[in-house]
């Protein structure tokens, strides 16, 4: 017996080692690999999503690969990582063993040796939106163009001799460059140039076309090696072939996928909320008949509008949702006061909730409406319904809203629009309460003729997502996605399911049978027809003022209504963006504080509107005296801030003293001569906005205090 389970354990043991040795190496290869355990690799600082940074860690697409391989392998890989043209130099000069993002080219094959192609990139030409028509690559004939020193399609290019080529050693001044037109156009990988784009917010650039030549399409990204390692080579190579699809899919989904599918870019999240977002699944309810901003499809699932706000969420964040099943909005609420849900993607903040909810900041603004029967009058104002019956919804926000602000109306809450509308046309109410696109969405699928648009009340429901008050992580978390939700993201889903549903119009089907049935009938449908076509403009122009007051709310949320610059919220955004964008590319940049001397003399001499028209004068100065790339804010009160990217502190020096001089110079209506003074600070390693700000301040102070009219640099 023991002898039979000896020979069981060889046999289990012998499986697991076989299962686990999952490639096959020649004894040259295992000998190899005891000898030279660890491979000196050279890769890219800036070549995202391959290689790159994210707060001083080396990570991407390159890198998760290199740990598959050294999984299979057994190898470790000592890093050295520097721009292209510094490796690819190392490596021709045997300072490495190998190197990763080359591609193939005929010319490098003495000094390297290739594994295939672990991924394929497109090559495009970017070029400003002031360039004009391109019309293939004939329209760079003269042009500057920028490229990257050693690029593998660079011969190629210099064999046109059609463009003057600028060559470049990083990726980030080659785009600089195109952005401040130092040249034309640049010529280099999807993937890369998009990510910077996003991550600098340039918004002049604009893609012309992919670049096509006779011996090149495609960025083919391989392991270079060594030629006088042919076993290292040949080990690399084995490793390559052994992931699977769905190893190398994991791969592209995580560091490219995301880069090519979300337009809002990355969000920031700290460490808590990443653990929260790894470790929990987020119950949410929804309104199980609100259709189309949300409901329950014919199958049970969820649908609508907050369905693909949900996907958005999850695709974004990487967070895993779960509906909570409801039968009506009242239950969805009482659900989400007893904690089983977590959250609500649509709900409108009112007292009340906040009693047991927060609220993000809105991001979607619907009117309301009135439907009535077909032969009532239109309705201007939602006093004309003094007297009658009026249904909406148990439990909207909107019932206690327009009881406390219209005491005088009739209003009888009914469970769903469906309760609703149907008592509407059965006489039961005179008229029913709702936003544009949920009643016009029913209206679509029934009422065909029995019911109109009667009217628009002047109340807009306004929507956030709200979670439950105990839950502040999660809020902060979705605040972040809220404000990273594009317009154009918004209009997709909007338009997804409010205009192109509603306009199917016409059953085509019915208008012809009951045609055949009588001319009177014919008549009476056409009449229901016109209805039907006044409601559908009513909906245009609603999604027309939707899409307006976004935009209008949008610059409200980022701009001092009084100055019209920026104001300190977006200030304080910009700050972040620039020391995240500094520390990674290790760059610097400076800012300044302005307090206008002797400000509360002109505001208690002259008034404040005066004052007012002081400050929208001393913000006109500095918009006019900023540099393209600068960014200027009112910081509060009379002081302004000023952020100077890129720039040392010579050249923020030289900016503000010509501005304090413009200030000093200038003759302002009403006052005369005004002075202001200025502190400035540059970022420092280890910074944060408090410690930056602050010294800036500490150099405000000292020049306010050294007899003002002057700019004071801070040395601390």
């Amino acid at each position: 017996m023991k002898i039979l389970l000896i020979k069981v354990l060889i046999i289990f043991c012998f499986s697991v080692n076989a299962i686990a040795e999952s490639i096959s190496f020649t004894k040259e290869e295992n000998d190899f690999l005891t000898s030279n355990p660890v491979i000196k690799v050279a890769m890219m600082p800036d070549f995202t999503p391959f290689t790159y940074y994210i707060e001083n860690t080396p990570v991407g697409f390159e890198h998760d690969l290199l740990k598959i391989v050294s999984k299979r392998t057994g190898l470790e890989f000592e890093k050295t990582i520097a721009n292209w043209t510094t490796i690819y130099s190392s490596f021709k000069n045997k300072e490495v063993d190998m190197i990763t993002s080359i591609s193939y080219k005929k010319y490098r094959e003495p000094f390297t040796t290739f594994t295939s192609s672990y991924y394929d990139i497109p090559i495009m030409i970017f070029v400003r939106d002031t360039f004009g028509e391109y019309n293939g690559i004939k329209s760079l004939k003269g042009k500057k163009v920028g490229v990257l020193k050693d690029v593998f399609y660079v011969k190629e290019l210099e064999k046109l001799g059609t463009m003057n080529l600028v060559y470049y050693d990083n990726y980030s001044d080659l785009t600089k460059d195109l952005v401040f037109g130092k040249i034309d156009a640049l010529i280099q990988n999807l993937t890369n140039i998009n990510y910077l784009i996003k991550e600098n917010l340039y918004s002049n650039l604009k893609l012309a076309s992919e670049l096509i030549l006779p011996n090149t399409k495609k960025e083919d990204l391989r392991f270079g090696v060594q030629p006088e390692k042919p076993l290292l080579s040949s080990i690399l190579q084995k490793a390559l072939n052994s992931i699977s699809n769905k190893e190398k899919e994991a791969l592209v989904d995580k560091w490219i996928g995301s880069i090519k599918e979300y337009k809002g870019g990355h969000i920031e999240l700290n460490k808590n909320e990443i653990a929260y977002l790894d470790t929990k699944v987020i119950k949410y309810c929804i309104n199980p008949d609100g259709l189309p901003f949300e409901g329950l499809n014919e199958e049970g699932k969820h649908s609508g509008m907050s369905s693909d706000y949900y996907n958005l969420f999850e695709n974004i964040l990487s967070a895993k949702f779960t509906l909570v099943k409801t039968d009506n909005w009242n239950e969805s609420i009482n659900y989400i006061k007893e904690h089983k849900c977590d959250m609500l993607a649509l709900g409108m903040e009112t007292p009340e909730r906040k009693k047991y909810l927060n609220f993000t900041s809105n991001y979607l603004e619907v009117p309301l409406v009135v439907a009535t029967k077909v032969d009532v009058p239109f309705i201007n104002q939602i006093l004309d319904l003094e007297g009658e019956k009026i249904g909406i919804i148990k439990g909207d926000a909107f019932v206690k809203i327009l009881r406390q602000k219209y005491p005088s109306l009739n209003i009888i809450e009914v469970e769903d629009i469906k309760e609703g509308l149907d008592s509407v046309k059965d006489g039961k109410l005179f008229a029913y309460i709702d936003t544009l696109a949920s009643i016009g969405y029913a209206f679509q699928q029934n009422y065909f003729g029995e019911l109109k648009i009667a009217g628009k009340i002047s109340e807009n429901l306004k929507l956030s997502i709200a979670v439950v008050k105990e839950d502040k992580i999660l809020l902060n978390i979705l605040q972040k996605t809220v404000n990273n939700i594009t317009n154009e993201m918004h209009r997709e889903i909007f338009t997804k399911w409010i205009p192109i549903k509603y306009q199917k119009g016409i059953d085509y089907k019915l208008v012809w049978q009951i045609s055949f049935a009588a001319i009177f009938l014919i008549i009476l449908i056409v009449y229901w027809n016109r209805k039907i076509i006044q409601a559908n403009n009513l909906l245009k122009e609603a999604k027309k003022d939707i899409e307006e007051k976004n935009k209008e709310l949008q610059k409200l949320s980022i701009t001092d209504k009084l100055t019209n610059l920026y104001n300190r919220r977006k200030l304080d955004e910009l700050l972040q963006s620039e020391i995240h964008r500094c520390e990674r590319f290790n760059h610097t940049f400076g800012l300044a504080i302005l307090d206008i001397d002797h400000f509360k003399k002109v505001n208690d001499t002259f008034g404040h509107q005066v004052g007012d028209k002081v400050l929208i004068e001393i913000a006109n100065i500095l918009k006019t005296n900023i540099r393209k790339t600068d960014f200027v804010g009112r910081f509060g009160g009379e002081e302004f801030l000023i952020i100077c990217p890129e720039s040392d502190k010579d050249g923020v020096y030289k900016l503000i003293e010509n501005i304090r001089k413009d200030i000093a110079n200038y003759d302002f209506k009403d006052v005369g001569k005004i002075s202001a003074s200025f502190g400035i600070a540059l970022l420092k390693e280890k910074d944060s906005i408090e410690s930056l700000l602050k010294r800036a301040d500490e150099a405000l102070y000292l020049a306010k205090n050294s007899g003002r009219n002057r700019v004071v640099v801070s040395d601390n």
